[in-house]
């Protein structure tokens, strides 16, 4: 009886102990609990204020180096005007250069004009490569804004695409040479006065003959009617009106305007000159009379040097070998064009 109450009291008092021994480490589990909670609070708190801290810093720097950027781009936008301007003035100066070499004035009315013409137009480092010039190292005008076409393109605020001129060149012969520059009627010559892009002149000013007279070629029975075949052309009459023909062809939306030739004197004989007549007893006034006849067979419009104020008696003032106008001369044969144009 006895040996059972103490078996009983041994086992409760066992049982009392793990009953507290289990409420100590339940309450020892929830307050390492709470602890961990607490650390890991205080811990996301701490990593949430560095955090903003680092996202300010980072905010502001960013601002910062985007302000620098800004100041960048706004230095290297003056750069780059700076730069867009040099590169238009450049491109102005470029463009003063045609393909073929020839000045070509800044234009402030969008017409361009290229001329077809000899020795009386050119001008050195103003006509194409190849072509044979006189001005300036003779004669007597020595300033590119003495000659009569620069005068005529400055007045009239023109482009100038191709001053087509080469010193000795004739209207006639072999009119399918591609690269003769002396035959005013070939491939060469007629398909050269496009501009540095390939487009068309608005204006082809031809100013043509002078050497044709002076050579003794015989002027032709052609009023600018008949058709001419391409090859040998022997004749006057039928080399300008075959030259005439190609413009048209090559270039349909130009206006060509024809110029006849100025009065020639017999150079190298004393002043004043006389009328120079060459070997076939043919004078200026009649390659001029058959140049207003072809052109006005074709419909096109004639600018008259022959009476532009250049006469055998003031060749000793107008010319400097009875052939090439000087300054004065220039200014004659400016003004009379410019009086067609206008």
């Amino acid at each position: 009886m006895n040996k059972k109450r103490t078996g009983r009291k041994s086992t409760k008092r066992r049982r009392g102990r793990c009953a507290r021994i289990g409420r100590t480490v339940t309450v020892t589990l929830c307050a390492l609990a709470v602890c961990a909670a607490l650390v890991c609070g205080v811990t996301y708190g701490v990593c949430r204020i560095l955090a903003g801290k680092d996202s300010g810093d980072s905010s502001r720097m960013a601002a910062g180096e985007e302000q620098v950027s800004s100041g960048s781009t706004d230095g290297d936008r003056e750069k780059g005007q700076a730069s867009g301007l040099k590169s238009q003035e450049d491109t102005e100066e470029e463009s003063a250069q045609d393909a073929g070499g020839g000045q070509r004035a800044a234009g402030g009315t969008g017409i361009t004009v290229s001329i077809l013409g000899d020795s009386i137009s050119t001008f050195k480092e103003y006509i194409p490569a190849g072509y044979y010039d006189f001005f300036p190292e003779n004669g007597q005008v020595s300033d590119v804004e003495d000659t009569w076409w620069k005068q005529v393109i400055d007045d009239k605020g023109w482009t100038l695409y191709v001053n087509g001129s080469s010193s000795g060149a004739a209207c006639v012969g072999d009119s399918t040479g591609t690269d003769n520059p002396q035959c005013g009627c070939n491939e060469f010559r007629t398909g050269g006065l496009y501009g540095p892009g390939g487009e068309a002149p608005d204006v082809i000013l031809v100013y043509m003959g002078t050497n044709d007279l002076l050579q003794s070629i015989p002027m032709g029975d052609n009023d600018g009617t008949k058709q001419v075949a391409e090859g040998a052309v022997s004749a006057f009459a039928d080399a300008y009106t075959l030259m005439l023909d190609k413009l048209r062809v090559k270039y349909p939306s130009a206006s060509i305007y024809c110029c006849t030739i100025t009065q020639i004197g017999n150079y190298g004989t004393s002043t004043p000159y006389v009328e120079f007549v060459n070997g076939a007893g043919l004078t200026a006034a009649d390659y001029s009379a058959r140049i207003t006849q072809i052109a006005e067979n074709k419909g096109l419009p004639v600018i008259d040097l022959y009476h532009c104020g250049i006469t055998v008696d003031n060749l000793h003032n107008t010319s400097a070998d009875g052939v090439h106008p000087t300054p004065e001369g220039m200014k004659y044969i400016a003004e009379a064009v410019r009086k067609v144009l206008d």
